[in-house]
């Protein structure tokens, strides 16, 4: 496993197939990842902590436990409500 990042967000690639990716995620409280698309569609699992997940322009908060998936192409964007770690599977 390959960590990057900064001290705001780090990121870890757990595994990579010819199907899906799956990267750990953690982002410290208060960060904000801006609003971006992607071109495949994605699954959170938020394991541990508290985020507020803006999809087209509509807010979720997600806690420990929750799953959330997003189509491709869709704006979508977070901020860290707390110290937050999740699986991102795209």
């Amino acid at each position: 496993m390959q960590e990057s990042g900064n001290e705001k967000v780090k990121s870890c690639a757990i595994l990579k197939t010819q199907r899906f990716d799956a990267t750990l995620l953690i982002v410290q409280q208060g960060y904000q990842i801006p609003p971006h698309t992607s071109p495949a569609n994605a699954m959170i699992l938020i394991l541990e902590g508290k985020i507020a997940f803006m999809l087209n322009e509509e807010v979720t908060i997600l806690e420990t436990g929750d799953v959330f998936s997003f189509g491709a192409n869709e704006l979508h964007a977070l901020q860290a409500l707390e110290t937050t770690r999740f699986i991102l599977i795209k």
